[in-house]
């Protein structure tokens, strides 16, 4: 009979384990801590929304708009011929950007200046509009982190269609 205090083998394995499992949980609910990964999602995200939309609107038969804020965006739907936040899909909900991400947006060639941020009081004022008939307006969204040494951009061309690109800043 071994009398020896220490640990067998197969005991230090399992611990080693479990402190691979705790540590491959921990790193997935950190998430990516680059901020570029980070607005490459959401400019992705916002071109599958958009893309979402405007089939909607198509298969709807009805008008959907996108608001923009410097801090977020939501979809508004037209209800007795005024504006209201779309309520009936929660895939088109309000969205708030992380607080470093900053949008900016121009139609056609002309800046519009945003709200800094999302006011649910307020009754939407979409600045982009999806028709039944798939027309959308021409647009390029710009996503930029506070400090980051890139710009995505949305956009809708007569040329591409959506279409996502990055400018590096000056």
């Amino acid at each position: 009979m071994n009398t020896g205090k220490g640990f067998t083998l197969i005991e230090l394995l399992i611990v080693m384990v479990l402190i691979g499992v705790i540590m491959g949980m921990a790193m997935l609910s950190m998430g990516t801590a680059d901020p570029r990964d980070q607005q490459k999602t959401e400019a992705e995200r916002l071109v599958k929304l958009l893309d979402l939309a405007s089939q909607e609107a198509i298969v709807r038969g009805e008008v959907i708009g996108l608001e923009l804020f410097g801090q977020g965006y939501r979809f508004a739907v037209v209800k007795n011929n005024k504006w209201s936040e779309e309520s009936t899909d929660m895939v088109f909900r309000p969205r708030t950007l992380m607080p470093q991400m900053l949008l900016a947006l121009a139609l056609g060639e002309q800046a519009v200046t945003l709200n800094r941020e999302l006011i649910e009081a307020v009754k939407p004022e979409p600045q982009i509009i999806l028709t039944p008939d798939g027309d959308m307006d021409l647009f390029q969204i710009r996503m930029a982190m506070k400090g980051g040494d890139s710009i995505f951009v949305v956009s809708n061309t007569q040329e591409d269609g959506l279409a996502i690109s990055t400018e590096n800043t000056p």
